[in-house]
Parts: structure tokens; C-alpha cells; sequence
């Protein structure tokens, strides 16, 4: 290679050098840490199934507004033959179905504060069937609960005692076909 194509490469990487030199200085970063002051009430966090759980507030310790989340939302976890329908009477236009021993509905979410809570677990089902739920991998509690066809709407509740941080709720039936699930809230 000669002297004159050699001092030619380096006159043209000189010149790239100092035009991303110049372009550093007077463009503005496409990313910068935002400096502005921050909002009176947080923003809710996003949890695990995708829907909003509340953020505390300043004003206001302890006060938790209600957590919905699908039944559908793909960030459960569907075990074995459980399956995913689509259903135009339901919350979200979809409902879980199949739930039996092996398969499971387990509804995710994040609560921000601990407390005693109403968990409200919204079904169809023609006739009377049983729905087990365990709490975040305690003993499971049996619910019988009844409908009059698959296309209307039912629900039943009960509280506990809920820590603050990861929730889990596994929907099954380890004796007999369970109703389909559509959509659970945490008030």
C-alpha cells in the first residue's frame, strides 16, 4: 500500500471521527434520565397477569382498589387439558374450561399491600358442580357452586388473608369436572 492511499484512509476515518465528535455535541440524546418532578400518586405497577395492581399512595396508607384479572390472561398458567374458549357472555369475551385434578387454572397476580381480602371467582356451568382453590399452595378449600346454562354469568366469594407481594390461585377439581372459570377479582 502506498504512503498516499494510506494517508487517505486515514483522512477519511479522521473525518468519521470528527463528525460523530460534532454529532455528540449537537444532537441531543435519543435517550436521557427524566428529570421530571414526580407525580403526587404513583402510577399503578403492571403485575404478573398483565392486568394494573394499585400503587400505595402518600395521601391515603392501606387503601387497595381492586385487582381483576381473566381468566384468559396469558399470564396464568393452564395445566394439562385446561383450555382457553372463547365466550361472548363472559368479562373479557373468553373462559377457562376442563379444570379437573391435573388440569389447572392458576390465576397470577402481584398485590401491593397484605391485608384480608374478598376474592371473587366469576363462572358458568349448567347444574351443580365443585371448584377446589388453594392460595399461593395452601391447603385447597372446596366451593359448590351451581348455574342454569353456560351462557349466564355467576360468581361466589370468600376472603383470606393475603400477603403483599406474589398471589396464586389454582383452580381445579380433583373428583369431578369443575365450572369454567372467567374471571377473578381481588377486593
Amino acid at each position: 500500500m502506498t504512503d498516499r492511499s494510506r494517508w487517505g484512509q486515514w483522512a477519511g476515518v479522521s473525518a468519521v471521527a470528527a463528525g460523530m465528535a460534532l454529532a455528540t455535541v449537537l444532537v441531543p440524546p435519543l435517550i436521557a434520565p427524566d428529570h421530571r418532578p414526580a407525580p403526587s400518586s404513583p402510577p399503578a405497577s403492571p403485575t404478573a397477569s398483565g392486568s394494573r395492581a394499585p400503587a400505595a399512595t402518600g395521601n391515603a396508607p392501606g387503601v387497595f382498589a381492586p385487582i381483576v384479572i381473566e381468566a384468559e390472561d396469558p399470564g396464568n398458567l393452564l395445566t394439562g387439558g385446561a383450555a382457553v374458549t372463547a365466550c361472548a357472555t363472559c368479562h373479557g369475551g373468553a373462559r377457562v374450561r376442563y379444570l379437573c385434578f391435573t388440569c389447572t387454572l392458576v390465576v397470577r397476580t402481584t398485590l401491593p399491600t397484605g391485608g384480608t381480602r374478598t376474592v371473587t371467582v366469576g363462572y358458568e356451568v349448567d347444574g351443580p358442580r365443585s371448584v377446589r382453590v388453594s392460595v399461593n399452595g395452601a391447603p385447597a378449600r372446596t366451593f359448590q357452586v351451581t348455574g342454569s346454562e353456560w351462557t349466564t354469568p355467576r360468581s361466589f366469594q370468600f376472603t383470606a388473608d393475603l400477603p403483599a407481594g406474589a398471589l396464586r390461585l389454582t383452580l381445579f377439581n380433583d373428583e369431578t369436572p369443575a365450572p369454567d372459570i372467567d374471571v377473578v377479582t381481588v377486593s
